[in-house]
């Protein structure tokens, strides 16, 4: 009845919402997103849209020369459209009710890993400052997602001790310096030798996730 009375418009497009939603986003916009189905880098999942930006031997420049200290990276696809969308009104609205069908976007991606080798999920921490002005991390709204999807186990063994400034705007080389000695493990006997699977909601140049590996 309040439906009827007061209708509810997606926050994304804007049209009337139909169908029952936990969150206020029209099941046309929470399908819109299309997975990433073309070249990528083997190891950090840079996704290239041209293909002259990836050797032969399938690895992007970066990786070539070993920068990172992750083994592999994937995410779902572009940071636009739709897909931005959703990631920003989870991030920046707090509907977080969206972390569950972002959750479920990353299924694909992640069981091209083979899944039985991870022996837990570790979202990217926030700084405990920026948490309690936001109220969440959405990092780890989606792992909680994952973990369910999966049955592993969740970790919390990582956490940000420097509030740094937001990577938008900067250049890789800044990035990793940006975030170089943001994150510790307090207790690093709880996740020595285990696989490590980190979460995060959107991967740029990757220097965040090296900086927690």
């Amino acid at each position: 009845m309040i439906t009827l009375l007061f209708p509810i418009t997606c926050k994304i497009c804007e049209n009337p919402i139909q169908e029952f939603s936990l969150a206020p986003v029209c099941q046309t916009c929470l399908e819109a997103p299309v997975e990433w189905t073309g070249k990528q880098c083997e190891r950090c999942g840079l996704l290239l849209i041209s293909s002259g930006s990836i050797h032969k031997d399938e690895f992007c420049r970066l990786c070539r020369k070993g920068v990172f200290r992750f083994e592999k990276a994937r995410s779902f696809g572009l940071y636009e459209g739709r897909l931005r969308d959703l990631i920003q009104r989870l991030k920046y609205d707090g509907l977080r009710p969206l972390a569950k069908p972002l959750g479920r976007l990353l299924r694909n991606p992640i069981q091209r890993f083979n899944v039985d080798t991870w022996d837990v999920i570790l979202p990217v921490p926030l700084h405990a400052r920026r948490q309690r002005h936001r109220g969440f991390n959405q990092s780890a709204l989606l792992a909680q997602e994952i973990s369910r999807m999966l049955g592993i186990a969740l970790s919390k063994d990582c956490v940000r001790v420097r509030d740094t400034p937001p990577q938008t705007g900067l250049r890789a080389a800044e990035r990793r310096k940006n975030v170089t000695g943001a994150f510790l493990v307090p207790n690093p006997e709880k996740v020595r030798s285990l696989r490590v699977l980190l979460v995060d909601d959107v991967i740029t140049t990757g220097a965040t996730a090296n900086a927690c590996a």
